[in-house]
């Protein structure tokens, strides 16, 4: 399918909106993947940074704290007025919290003045809580998109049932090629976790459980890539614990994680709210053992016991129990690794593009204009 021109068919030019990294999150990657992968495919995309940075001349505002976000809104959508004349698709990447009110309703409301077509792609494991609190403000603006979107099965029920509106499921994106997947026999006890540094993955149930597999295995490893703002208190866990071989990989590029995740064998997931986390999708690409708590979208890709581990949030006993469980049953390890990689190839390019072009009214199989409804898994709206 790659090097299909579909944009040839229709003509269309699409606008894609996004934070620009860095800093480093999913839906930030997702765009940036997005981007570069629709350019090879010859569509003609063109991407806007949500967060901008201010022009050198007004780099003063910066210091203006209480009014910064909304001037960059404003900035922002000073760009969005100027640059959708020349598109006919506008894609926004959507998210709860304040940037949804200071960047996506500004982006709905400015496309669908210029007569564009709004595609508002939602993210976000949080989205229920957000959406229970602010969706008599944020259902406008999910009704005058043309599509709403969502990578997984727990978001489109989520916002079909808080915002009554039909959604579609487009899955995120994870490039396969990019990944060398290997067995490891036997499994070793080289764990990884690649989550930001904050509460909401819960890093120090990681510590926790690594603790007790280091009680059975001396010579396990665990290898840290993220940055936030509880590092400094996760690396003094490490050493009032007695933690050895753990080692803070700080930022690591995206670009440079397939590396990473080839020197490891055990992903470690403690997130107490999720969606789609990619790095756990990459993890099964590269053939390592998940584990994983089950909150949000995760159970929609991995089925607990056959394709990883899964445990309730909070449950650090049973991170370290399932570890251990992985470790000592070779054959549990591989079937494991197995399974994951045939359940998450569904996620590669070549088959997430067939679900996404009918969102923006073409079809790279066929080269035809299609309705965007077809081929994409669709559930209706119901009640609030």
């Amino acid at each position: 399918m790659t090097g299909a021109n579909p944009s040839g068919v229709l003509g269309r030019r699409i606008l894609l909106i996004a934070p620009r990294v860095p800093p480093y999150g999913g839906m930030s990657l997702q765009a940036e993947l997005l981007h570069d992968l629709m350019r090879q495919d010859g569509v003609s995309i063109t991407f806007l940074a949500a967060n901008h940075p201010f022009p050198e001349r007004m780099q003063f505002l910066e210091n203006l704290r209480g009014l910064r976000p909304l001037l960059r809104s404003a900035l922002f959508s000073w760009r969005l007025w100027r640059m959708s004349r020349q598109v006919e698709v506008v894609h926004v990447q959507a998210c709860s919290g304040l940037y949804f009110f200071l960047v996506v309703c500004p982006a709905v409301c400015i496309s669908r003045l210029r007569g564009k077509r709004v595609i508002l792609n939602y993210h976000g494991g949080l989205a229920d809580r957000f959406l229970r609190r602010y969706g008599y403000g944020a259902r406008p603006f999910f009704r005058m998109a043309d599509v709403v979107t969502a990578p997984s099965k727990f978001l489109v029920e989520v916002i079909t049932r808080r915002m009554a509106v039909p959604v579609q499921l487009v899955f995120n994106i994870v490039v396969y090629s990019r990944f060398r997947y290997r067995q490891r026999r036997p499994l070793a006890p080289k764990m990884l976790v690649t989550r930001h540094l904050e509460k909401l993955y819960d890093i120090e149930s990681i510590l926790r459980a690594f603790r007790e597999v280091q009680t059975r295995y001396p010579e396990a490893s665990l290898r840290i890539a993220g940055t936030g703002s509880q590092e400094s208190y996760l690396r003094k866990l490490v050493t009032s614990w007695n933690l050895r071989n753990v080692l803070f990989l700080g930022y690591v590029s995206h670009r440079d994680l397939p590396a990473i995740y080839d020197q490891c064998d055990i992903l470690l997931n403690a997130s107490r709210a999720d969606n789609f986390p990619g790095s756990l999708v990459e993890a099964a690409a590269a053939g390592l053992v998940v584990i994983s708590t089950g909150v949000g979208g995760i159970p929609d890709i991995f089925e607990n016991g056959t394709s990883a581990l899964l445990v309730a949030p909070g449950d650090w006993e049973g991170l370290a129990s399932a570890a251990l469980r992985a470790l000592e049953s070779p054959a549990l390890a591989s079937a494991l690794t197995q399974k994951a990689l045939d359940q998450c190839r569904q996620y590669d390019w070549k088959n997430v593009r067939r679900l996404l072009y009918p969102v923006y009214g073409f079809d790279p199989s066929q080269g035809e204009t299609v309705s965007p409804s077809v081929g994409i898994a669709t559930v209706e709206s119901g009640g609030q």
